[in-house]
C-alpha cells in the first residue's frame, strides 16, 4: 500500500491508463435511502448557515437544486434518496421535520394536528387538520388507513413494508397469516386515525415521519393504472409543492401548492431541480448563482470554502446518520464462487486502509468505519457509539499485519477447494463520476496487491444496467450507502434481517443468531437491554461473519448562496427541507 497514495495522485490528475477498467463503462454505483427521524443532532457548524428568517424577500422567489430523477412517485414504493427528497416536498403525512437556528431537529405536527399514546404505548390516536389534495378532496384518516395496509400487502412487495411491522398483525398479514382487516390501523372518523401496536416500540412516532407513511388515495392510483407511480400528472398531492413539469433524466419543475394547509408559509413559487452530474458543471452554475444549494464534492471544496469566505457563500455542514459498506454477494456465493465463506470476506475485509481510503479519496471529509452504526445515532437517551466499541478494531489488532490477513484469505479460498492464483473478483459499480472512479480504482489494487488476484471492474453505463446485474448475482461485491431512516440503531439492523425487505440488496446475508436476536427486540422495551442487544448484533455481522464490510461514516456539507433563506438540513430525512424556504438578496 506505499505507492497508493502516489498512485491516486496520477489518477486523479488524468493520467490513469483507461484500459484498467473492464466491463460496461459508467460511475459510482453508492446508493442510498433516507427518511425523516424526530430526535437529532446537528454538528456545530451547522449553525453558521442557519438563519432566523430576518431579511425582506425578493419578488422572484424561484430555487435552483441538483438532483438525480426519480424511479417511482409512489410514496409507498419509496427506496432512495432522491425519492425522499422530492416526495417528502410534493406530499405530505403526518410531521415534518425542521432544523433551527442551531442545526437540532424540529419535528412539527404537519397532516395531525396533535395525538395521544395510551397508558400502555399501544394506541396511538391522531388528530387531522384540515388538510385538502391539490384536486381539493379532503386529507381523511382513511387515506393514511389504505396507505399502511398497501405498503403491507405482499402483492405489492414493497421494499418498505417491515417498517410497519411494529403495527398489530402488519406482519402476519404480510405472511399471509392474517387479513388486512386483523391490521391495527383504523379510521375512527375522517379526522381520527388510531394505530394499535404489536408491542410497545419507544421510536414509533420516529418512524411515521417516513413517507412510505404518507396517505394515498386508491380511486387515483386506480385511475392512473399500470403509469401511475411515473406519470406525474396523474397524481394528487397534498404537501407544500405540486410537480408542474418533468424532462425525464434532464429536469423537474416544482410548484407552489395553493391548496396546502399552511400555504401562507410557504413562500417558494418555483422550485427548479435539475439533472447535473459532474461536479465540474455544479461549480460552474453555482458560481453563476444558476444553482442555489450544491452538496460538497472533494475536489472543490477549498474552491467553495473560498466563496464561504468572500461572504457569497454559506457553508452547512451536517452529520448524516449514514453508513458505507461493501455488500458482498452470499445469494450466490457470487462470480468466484468464494463469497460465502466467511474467511474469504472478512479478509476482504480486513485488507481496506480505511484511514487512507478517506483521506486520499474522499479528503478527509467523512469518518473511517469499523462497525455498521454510525456516530451520532441513539439508542434511548444515550449515543450508541459511546457505549459500543466498533467491532472490527478488535478483530484488527488480531489481524495486525498483512501476513496474516493473506493466510486468512488463502485458508477461505482452500476451504472452497479453489487456489488463490486463480481466484477473479467482480466488483460491480454503475456510473462512475471522477470520485467514485477513483474509490472503485483503490478497491481493485488494495485487493489485487494484497492477495495476488485479479479484480475486475463491471461498470455499468446506467442504473438499469446495474439493478439488472445485481439482481442476476453478477457480482461478487459492490459499496452500498445507507442513511437511517430514524434515531434508532434498528434503522440499520432490520437491513440485515432475513426477513427483510432490502435484506437482498444487503447481499443476501442470513444468519440464524442474528435473526433470533432481531425478533427478540420485537417485545423489548428497556432501552439498555436493546443497546446490549444492539451490540451483539453488530459483532454477529461486522466481526464474527464478515457479513458486509464497513467502509466510512458519512458526513454531509451543504454549500448555499447566501440569499437562501430558511433552508433546513435536518439530519434524517430529505437531504433539503425546503417548504418554509425563501429569497432575500439575490435581486
Amino acid at each position: 500500500m506505499k505507492n497508493m497514495k502516489k498512485w491516486l495522485s496520477l489518477f486523479l490528475a488524468g493520467t490513469l491508463a483507461a484500459g484498467m477498467l473492464a466491463g460496461c463503462g459508467g460511475s459510482d454505483n453508492s446508493s442510498s435511502s433516507s427518511a425523516s427521524g424526530t430526535s437529532q443532532t446537528s454538528s456545530a457548524s451547522a449553525s453558521s448557515a442557519e438563519d432566523t428568517g430576518d431579511g425582506e424577500m425578493d419578488s422572484v422567489q424561484e430555487l435552483n437544486l441538483v438532483f438525480t430523477d426519480l424511479k417511482t412517485l409512489d410514496v409507498n414504493d419509496v427506496r432512495n434518496a432522491n425519492e425522499f427528497q422530492v416526495l417528502s416536498q410534493v406530499q405530505e403525512g403526518l410531521f415534518r421535520t425542521f432544523t433551527d437556528e442551531d442545526g437540532n431537529a424540529i419535528v412539527e405536527n404537519a397532516g395531525c394536528e396533535d395525538y395521544t399514546v395510551s397508558d400502555d404505548g399501544l394506541v396511538y390516536t391522531f388528530t387531522l387538520r384540515d388538510h385538502q389534495w391539490s384536486d381539493g378532496q379532503p386529507v381523511t384518516a382513511q387515506n393514511y388507513v389504505d396507505s399502511i395496509k398497501r405498503l403491507l400487502n405482499p402483492e405489492n412487495a414493497f421494499a418498505y413494508a417491515f417498517l410497519a411491522y411494529d403495527i398489530e398483525n402488519a406482519e402476519a398479514y404480510y405472511n399471509g397469516e392474517a387479513s388486512a382487516d386483523d391490521i391495527g390501523v383504523r379510521a375512527i372518523d375522517d379526522k381520527t386515525l388510531e394505530i394499535r401496536l404489536q408491542a410497545a416500540i419507544p421510536f414509533f412516532v420516529k418512524k411515521l415521519t417516513n413517507v412510505c407513511f404518507f396517505p394515498v388515495r386508491l380511486d387515483v392510483i386506480e385511475a392512473g393504472g399500470e403509469s401511475y407511480a411515473t406519470d406525474y400528472t396523474k397524481q394528487v398531492y397534498n404537501g407544500p409543492f405540486v410537480i408542474e413539469s418533468r424532462i425525464l433524466d434532464n429536469e423537474m419543475v416544482l410548484a407552489k401548492n395553493e391548496n396546502y394547509w399552511d400555504a401562507d408559509n410557504v413562500h417558494l413559487d418555483k422550485v427548479t431541480l435539475k439533472v447535473v452530474a459532474e461536479s465540474a458543471t455544479q461549480s460552474q452554475l453555482l458560481e453563476s448563482k444558476e444553482l442555489d444549494v450544491v452538496e460538497a464534492k472533494t475536489d472543490y471544496i477549498n474552491k467553495w470554502q473560498s466563496m464561504v469566505d468572500q461572504g457569497t457563500l454559506v457553508s452547512r455542514s451536517v452529520v448524516k446518520p449514514s453508513s458505507t459498506y461493501m455488500i458482498f454477494n452470499q445469494h450466490t456465493g457470487g462470480t468466484s464462487g468464494l463469497m460465502n465463506n466467511a474467511k474469504v470476506r472478512l479478509a476482504l475485509s480486513l485488507a481496506i486502509d480505511r484511514e487512507e481510503l478517506n483521506e486520499v479519496i474522499y479528503s478527509g471529509q467523512n469518518t473511517p468505519a469499523y462497525g455498521l452504526i454510525p456516530y451520532n445515532m441513539m439508542s434511548g437517551d444515550v449515543e450508541f457509539r459511546s457505549e459500543a466499541e466498533e467491532p472490527l478494531t478488535a478483530v484488527m489488532a488480531e489481524y495486525d499485519t498483512d501476513e496474516k490477513i493473506v493466510d486468512l484469505f488463502t485458508e477461505g479460498v482452500e476451504e472452497e477447494g479453489k487456489s488463490v492464483s486463480d481466484v477473479e473478483l467482480t466488483v460491480l459499480s454503475s456510473a462512475p463520476n471522477t470520485q467514485g472512479q477513483a474509490f472503485l480504482e483503490y478497491m481493485q489494487q488494495t485487493w489485487q496487491d494484497m492477495f495476488g488476484i485479479t479484480v475486475t471492474l463491471n461498470i455499468c453505463p446506467d442504473s438499469a444496467t446495474f439493478v439488472s446485474e445485481r439482481d442476476s448475482y453478477n457480482y461478487d461485491t459492490y459499496n452500498m450507502g445507507w442513511n437511517g431512516d430514524y434515531d434508532d440503531p434498528m434503522t440499520f439492523m432490520e437491513l440485515w434481517n432475513t426477513d427483510s425487505g432490502y435484506a437482498k440488496f444487503m447481499g443476501g446475508y442470513s444468519n440464524a443468531e442474528f435473526d433470533e436476536m432481531f425478533n427478540s427486540l420485537s417485545t423489548m422495551t428497556d432501552t439498555a437491554e436493546r443497546t446490549e442487544v444492539y451490540k451483539e448484533m453488530e459483532q454477529n455481522l461486522v466481526a464474527e461473519n464478515a457479513g458486509m464490510a464497513p467502509l466510512y461514516y458519512g458526513n454531509s456539507q451543504f454549500f448555499v448562496q447566501e440569499y437562501v433563506k430558511n433552508l433546513s438540513t435536518p439530519n434524517f430525512g430529505a437531504a433539503l427541507e425546503f417548504s418554509r424556504a425563501y429569497i432575500s438578496g439575490k435581486e
